[in-house]
């Protein structure tokens, strides 16, 4: 249920320096830092155990911070890591890609780093095409379900559970229609 109860050693990977100084920041314990609590409390509330130190587990766990590049063929150039049991991808592809090739591209770098029999989890906006921070609109590759789930296939991964759920945001802010929730396994070959 928390990852680093099934994956002790864990590396956060950002493409842009200010993720990377915020990240920091928590694993310093920065008083400026983000505050994670309401999350850590909804663990514990999860888990029946209000002594359960979430937090500082968590960050053991963390060895490195690295920032990506999509354009080098190494993402984490210069240094190289092994294969990883699990990788974790949050609203990245549907952001920084502009079209359907380009997004399988990053994909496949992604993947890359994932051993076989590895566990992707993925989650993404659907049917979106931007989103609004601040006074910036971003633009997001606008794909669907069905083009997750191909590309998945097509990249030789097997589907262990999916979800998707109607967005129940009516803003001017983004205009996603869904979210998706997927746990994917890398096959063997």
């Amino acid at each position: 249920m928390i990852a680093h109860e099934f994956y002790p050693e864990i590396t956060i990977m950002k493409i842009d320096e200010a993720s990377i100084k915020e990240v920091d920041k928590w694993l310093q314990s920065d008083p400026g830092a983000f505050d994670w609590t309401y999350a850590y409390n909804y663990v514990k509330q999860i888990k029946g155990n209000s002594d359960l130190n979430v937090e500082e587990n968590l960050k053991k766990s963390i060895k490195q911070t690295l920032r990506i590049d999509f354009y080098k063929d190494n993402l984490t150039d210069p240094v190289v890591l092994e294969q990883a049991d699990c990788i974790v991808t949050g609203w990245l592809s549907e952001v920084i890609c502009k079209d359907k090739n380009e997004y399988i591209k990053c994909f496949q770098k992604i993947t890359k780093l994932l051993k076989p029999g590895g566990l992707l989890i993925l989650m993404e906006c659907l049917n979106g095409t931007f989103f609004d921070v601040g006074k910036e609109k971003y633009r997001i590759f606008k794909h669907d379900e069905r083009f997750l789930r191909d590309n998945l296939a097509n990249e030789g991964f097997k589907i262990v559970f999916c979800k998707v759920l109607d967005s129940k945001i009516v803003s001017p802010l983004t205009d996603y229609e869904q979210m998706i929730f997927v746990a994917a396994v890398k096959e063997t070959s």
